[in-house]
Parts: structure tokens; sequence; C-alpha cells
């Protein structure tokens, strides 16, 4: 196993992903290496010192069975929510838990490509496997517009109150999460917790409801919200006065009682009634 002239200029030379390749293939015969940045130059030297012309054989055969060409990997973006959201798919599909310590010190997009490459795989499988991920994340875009009421105005604030209510009601999607305050913060929550279209909707109603209770009490400093429990027959009475004069149930109650507090004409008659 004659060692490779060079090797450690070869190694300073070679693309990212041939340096995780060597890496991964050394790790798994028992080459262990200081805890350091995989593209390093401490760690593309170690790999140097372990350079042969075997390796380096069975690396250019790995680039044609194991490596997908870089332009199948066009469409993943260099940093933000799709690269992550992409590496937490793969990696839940083919069964891992994390990625090993030393990819996560890869940038985002080399991790992307670093799953691929070292998942035991045929290369077809692992085409289709980043195709169907493609599809996956448009349609993943589509389900953004849930979330359009959270930006521009009021924006901090309404992602506050949402963290609030998250962490009340869903604790269980909010432990070890950092709080979020912005709009696009909101979204990356959202996609680690894996929420179907069906809860972001539900959660999204519940806090706008919320927000809106909140206003109206902010707005309104001498109203106090109260709770009746009112018979099937007072309520559809309610709602039709409600429509006939094209005003909340709320705005129908104060009237009637500011009315009879006034006048004192009805509830006398009906009281006397008893």
């Amino acid at each position: 196993m004659s060692s490779v002239e060079n090797a450690p200029l070869r190694a300073m030379k070679m693309p990212v992903r041939e340096i995780v390749w060597l890496w991964h293939t050394l790790s798994n015969e028992g080459i262990d290496f200081d805890d350091c940045q995989l593209n390093s130059t401490v760690m593309r030297s170690q790999i140097a010192a372990h350079l042969t012309s075997k390796l380096i054989a069975a690396l250019e055969h790995a680039k044609g069975t194991q490596l997908l060409p870089d332009d199948d990997f066009r469409w993943v973006l260099k940093d933000g929510r799709q690269p992550a959201w992409i590496v937490r798919k793969t990696l839940q599909f083919i069964g891992e838990m994390r990625l090993p310590q030393p990819l996560e010190t890869l940038p985002i997009r080399q991790q992307v490509i670093a799953v691929f490459d070292l998942w035991n795989a045929r290369l077809s499988d692992k085409k289709m496997a980043l195709s169907d991920l493609e599809h996956a994340w448009r349609e993943h875009l589509q389900h953004d517009k849930l979330f359009n009421w959270f930006k521009g105005k009021d924006e901090e604030a309404k992602c506050s109150l949402a963290w609030d209510w998250m962490k009340t009601h869903q604790p269980q999607l909010t432990r070890s999460a950092p709080p979020f305050t912005r709009h696009s913060e909101l979204l990356e929550f959202f996609d680690r917790r894996d929420a179907t279209p069906g809860e972001k909707e539900l959660y999204t109603a519940k806090i706008k409801r919320r927000w809106s209770t909140q206003k109206t009490r902010e707005n309104s400093p001498t109203k106090k919200q109260y709770n009746f429990v009112l018979s099937n027959e007072v309520n559809t009475t309610l709602d039709k006065l409600a429509q006939e004069h094209k005003l909340s149930r709320t705005k129908i109650l104060e009237q009637l009682i500011l009315n009879e507090a006034e006048t004192g004409l009805q509830l006398g008659q009906a009281l006397r009634k008893f």
C-alpha cells in the first residue's frame, strides 16, 4: 500500500466533498482524527498522512458510483431555512437521529451534500430521494401563506404573542426552542417542529383570536369581558336583533341595558309578572 506522492499538496487542493468522503472512509477503518473543523487545514493535513494509492483509487470509484453530480444540487440554497429543512428531512428518511459532529462544522449547504454522499444507498435511489425533496420543499412553501398575518405591522408583537401562546398551550413544541420575535424565526420554528398544515392553521387561528381579544381590551380600557349562559330562545332572539339592526350581539346587549337604565319601562313590567 504505497503512499501518494505530494499527498499534503494534493489534500489541500481537494474539493470539500472528497475530503468528507476520505474522512468518513478512514474513520470507518479506525483512524482517529483530532476534534476540529472537517474542512480545516488541520483535518486536511491529517487526511494527507493516510493517503494511499489504493485509497485514491477507491475515491475515484466512489465519485462515479456514490456521489451525485454537483448539478443535481443546483436548487439547494447556500443558507437559510431550505438547506436546514433538507438536512433534517433527509436524516429522518434514512433513519439517522443527527449528523456526526464533524459534519456539523460544515456550511449548511455542504451538510446537505455530505448527507447524500455518505448515505449507503444506490446512486439511483439518492437521485430519486433528492428529486422528491425538491418537490416536497416547493409544496412546503405553499403553506407559508398561513403565516402572512404575522408579517409587517406589529410583527414583533404578534410573533411574541404567538410564542407565549405556544409556550402555554403547546409546551412540548417549545421545549428547548429559542423564542421567536420575527416572521422568519416563526417559520423556522414550525419547520423544525414538522407541524402539519392543519396544525399550523389551528394554531394561527387561535393566536389571531388571542390578538384580537387583547387589542379589544387595550382599545377599550373602560370595558370588561363577561360570560353569560343564555337559553337557546334568547340566543336566537339576540342573533335576530343583531342581524336586523346590523350590530354586534355585544352592542345590542349594551343598548338594551342602557335603554332600560334610562327609561325603566320594560324590566319593571316583566318582573311584576312573576
